[in-house]
């Protein structure tokens, strides 16, 4: 019996999504060139000159952290998922990063950042809005999560380390106002139950001279990269204002700015 030693369709597919992402990760050096022969013609057109004039922002494709706990970057599994879809999971600058990538004809035709929102988040933003009650009240409480890493290994009690943070906005016009709110990092335990998720502890980080210490004894080997994380004014910023964008879509709400006290208005891109 004769077997082929050429590779599988899914196996070539693997091998690009991979060495695209070695050169997004910069452990292989980005061309434009390389651009053009990997990504559609959709893509590119998307990506041209999104950040800055005459270039490729092909760092959509990353986690948006411009540092990290560490200089080394890499590809850590591809998955399939069917249609041509593949995960990747990755770690950029020792930030966890997971992307949807799409293949077809031997370029990458699609992609989406990976989001477990149907799952144990939903259950941490109801969490996070009982918190915002305590805070000066407000027409909406609308909270956001920079997720630091998760472990699900035990449905009973998955733990999810990040900065979780609480606001509450009055709208004015198209501009919805912060009234109150804060950051509340730490770990959330998480249950998974016949209804669904539920948060049924919270241990977090404590104020002013205990800050650094609960914040190592919670995060412990990821304490660096949760500083880094928590530090990051761009991330907090692109999930703030997604979380805004997701509320107003869900409400029904008409907005295209948000402020805060002593600020001018902020556009949300």
């Amino acid at each position: 019996m004769l077997l082929s030693c050429g590779q599988t369709g899914e196996q070539k597919d693997k091998a690009l999504v991979n060495d695209f992402y070695e050169h997004v990760l910069s452990i292989k050096p980005m061309t434009d060139e390389y651009l053009k022969s990997t990504l559609s013609e959709d893509i590119l057109n998307s990506i041209w000159g999104a950040d800055y004039e005459d270039s490729y922002s092909y760092w959509v494709f990353r986690t948006g952290m411009q540092d990290g706990p560490s200089s080394v970057s890499a590809v850590e599994s591809i998955e399939a998922l069917g249609d041509g879809w593949y995960r990747v999971s990755y770690s950029d600058l020792g930030n966890p990063g997971v992307t949807d990538v799409q293949v077809a004809n031997g370029k990458i035709v699609a992609y989406k950042p990976f989001e477990k929102e149907d799952g144990y988040a939903a259950a941490i933003r109801d969490y996070m809005v009982s918190i915002g009650a305590h805070y000066a009240p407000a027409e909406y409480c609308i909270p956001y999560s920079l997720i630091v890493d998760a472990d699900e290994s035990n449905p009973d009690d998955i733990r999810v380390w990040g900065d979780f943070w609480v606001e509450n906005y009055d709208q004015a016009g198209d501009t919805l106002k912060l009234v109150s709110g804060g950051s509340h990092p730490g770990c959330m335990h998480v249950k998974k139950t016949d209804e669904g998720f539920e948060v049924t502890q919270f241990d977090a980080v404590g104020d002013g001279s205990d800050f650094t210490p609960t914040a190592k004894a919670i995060f412990g080997d990821r304490y660096d990269a949760f500083i880094a994380l928590s530090s990051n004014d761009d991330s907090k910023n692109a999930a703030r204002e997604k979380s805004i964008l997701d509320y107003a879509k869900a409400h029904g709400l008409s907005i295209s700015c948000y402020q805060d006290f002593g600020w001018p208005a902020v556009t949300i891109q």
